[in-house]
């Protein structure tokens, strides 16, 4: 029988349990064993048993597995990622190459993601997207300056030379509030040694600007997933992310191949799984190729992120991603949620979660989950806000935003359709046709019928979508 609460306590089930139980409740989780948890508590193992036994009473749960998706959950909601967004934000800036080499530059933007990546994953604070950080870089620039244009309040800084076989990684934090520099390391490193530096990085960075939120870095380290243990395969993964990037089909498909022979090398490469299920998706999305095989792939990825990192959110977030991609525009806020309780920084799970809110007529929640995307990534997901835009009705902010994103990738065909359609609705039939010209010349296969089709011609923006890029075509 369910315990009944005190209608007079608004509290949930997780707000009353005792700080080392809510600690206890974070670590497990995490995947952590009860022999870890005890060695990260400094408790014995017969204690932390005791404490799941009370935990599972008090939370009315069978088993761990259901208190730690219940806790994921509860992570996920508007008011527990909010605490999260208040906290002081770390931002990784743009890792700098000290020579021309192209594979220096290569893995230090590689550097520069995995990092943020790393960061996010304590979930304790929000961690802004490195490709805001690029645009916040800028001669004559103080620190100060920079980390308010972004909103944080420490700055991770570094470069990167190579050497032979060795890497030197040097690294520093600086707290913008102080102007004080908090911490600073200089390694070399064997190439082969880098992911090792990365967690080290990661480790004494996070312990030097969280004393009071960190306090055993090392035993809570999540999601507990394989580090990458062949160099090339890493650096594949993250070229086929650069090509994916571009929004070409050419480039989109050269990105799968990249993904693949990443995977030859190394089966367990999350990065490369996450990589095909976003180059499936965007396939789906601009119409490249075989939709079947690409939605029958993608959530095959989405399947092995699971399997391979099942406390990280990518996995969760390409099955949300392929619920959109059906039509399942509301079954797709679960797993998007289970995403963003694993990773509150996780800025693209924000922002695809607020385009099923709003498609499920939740519209508040919809601003208030891309506000937070934007905050994490600021003009990063210009053409999911102008897609929000479009849902919302807002054609004239949509038109705005889409021709913006158009500016830095002038051949993302599905922003073509977002600002031709937007036109339409504006009552601009010239410029609406004028970007549908372009997005027939860079993708002919693209047809509004086949839009309709596969992402629900019952859901109300896609067919506003459809009928104004339909009527385009007939000159209307």
């Amino acid at each position: 029988m369910k315990k009944s609460r005190s209608p007079a306590s608004s509290a949930t089930p997780f707000e009353e349990l005792s700080p080392r139980r809510r600690e206890l409740l974070e670590l497990l989780a995490k995947g952590l064993t009860n022999d870890e948890i005890a060695t990260a508590l400094g408790i014995t193992p017969g204690t932390v048993r005791s404490h799941v036994t009370g935990l599972l009473a008090q939370l009315d749960v069978a088993n761990r597995t259901e208190a730690a998706a219940a806790f994921v959950a509860w992570e996920a909601s508007p008011s527990q990622v909010a605490v999260v967004m208040k906290r002081p934000a770390i931002a990784v800036l743009p890792i700098l190459a000290l020579d021309e080499e192209p594979r220096t530059r290569a893995a230090a933007a590689a550097l520069t993601e995995d990092l943020a990546s790393l960061f996010s994953r304590w979930c304790w604070f929000p961690v802004i997207s490195t490709s805001s950080s690029a645009c916040a870089r800028g001669p004559g620039k103080t620190t100060c300056e920079v980390g308010q244009q972004l909103g944080a309040r420490f700055l991770v800084d570094g470069s990167l030379r190579i050497a032979g076989g060795t890497w030197r990684l040097s690294m520093h934090i600086d707290d913008v509030e102080t102007g004080h520099r908090i911490w600073t390391d200089r390694r070399d490193y064997p190439a082969e040694a880098l992911f090792d530096a990365q967690d080290a990085v990661c480790e004494a960075a996070v312990a030097a600007a969280y004393p009071v939120l960190v306090a055993r870095v090392q035993a809570v380290l999540a999601p507990r997933s394989r580090p990458p243990v062949e160099l090339a395969a890493w650096e594949l993964a993250h070229e086929g992310m650069a090509l994916r990037a571009l929004r070409e089909a050419d480039a989109n498909a050269a990105a799968l191949r990249c993904f693949r022979e990443a995977l030859a090398r190394e089966p367990h490469l999350v990065l490369a799984h996450f990589g095909i299920g976003l180059a499936c998706y965007d396939a789906v999305l601009n119409q490249w190729g075989s939709k079947a095989a690409a939605l029958d792939l993608l959530r095959a990825s989405a399947d092995r992120c699971i399997e391979h990192a099942p406390y990280g959110g990518e996995g969760y977030f390409l099955v949300g991603r392929y619920l959109q991609s059906r039509g399942e525009w509301e079954r797709a806020i679960a797993p998007l949620e289970a995403a963003v309780g694993r990773n509150p920084s996780f800025a693209l799970a924000h922002a695809t979660l607020s385009q099923s809110l709003q498609a499920a007529g939740r519209s508040d929640e919809s601003l208030v989950r891309m506000e937070h995307a934007v905050r994490l990534g600021p003009r990063t997901f210009v053409a999911m806000l102008s897609t929000l835009h479009f849902m919302r009705g807002e054609y004239e902010q949509s038109l705005e935003a889409a021709e913006r994103a158009l500016l830095s990738n002038p051949r993302y065909s599905f922003a073509y359709a977002l600002a031709a359609a937007s036109a339409w609705w504006l009552g601009d039939a010239g410029r609406g046709q004028a970007h549908l010209r372009v997005l027939r010349a860079n993708s002919p296969p693209f047809r509004p019928s086949g839009f309709a089709a596969t992402f629900g011609e019952k859901v109300d923006a896609v067919e506003r979508l459809a009928r104004a890029l339909e009527a385009l075509s007939a000159g209307r």
